[in-house]
C-alpha cells in the first residue's frame, strides 16, 4: 500500500510546472490579443484623427501623429514576435 502511494506520487508530481506553464502560456496568449487589438485600435483612430486635422487645418494633429506611428510600429513589432518571446520566456523560465 505504501509503496502503490509513493508511486503514484511520484508519477503525479514528475512535472510539477506543467500545468502553470500551460497558464502562463494562456496569460501570454490574452496579452498577445490584447497587443493586437491595439494595434487594430491605433490604426483606426490614427487614420480618423488624420483625416480630420486635415479637413479642419490643425497642424498639431498631423504632427503628434508620428508619436501614433512610432506606437502602432511597437505593436505590430510586439504582435510579431509575441509568440517567439512568448515560448522563449516559458522556456527559460520553467
Amino acid at each position: 500500500m505504501i509503496r502503490l502511494v509513493l508511486f503514484l506520487s511520484g508519477v503525479v508530481l514528475f512535472d510539477p510546472f506543467g500545468e502553470l506553464r500551460g497558464v502562463i502560456g494562456e496569460m501570454l496568449t490574452v496579452f498577445i490579443q490584447i497587443t493586437a487589438l491595439l494595434l487594430a485600435l491605433a490604426i483606426a483612430t490614427g487614420f480618423l484623427e488624420t483625416q480630420a486635422g486635415y479637413v479642419f487645418g490643425a497642424p498639431s494633429v498631423l504632427s503628434a501623429l508620428w508619436f501614433k506611428i512610432s506606437a502602432v510600429i511597437l505593436c505590430l513589432v510586439i504582435a510579431l514576435t509575441a509568440v517567439s518571446i512568448s515560448n522563449a520566456l516559458v522556456g527559460i523560465l520553467f
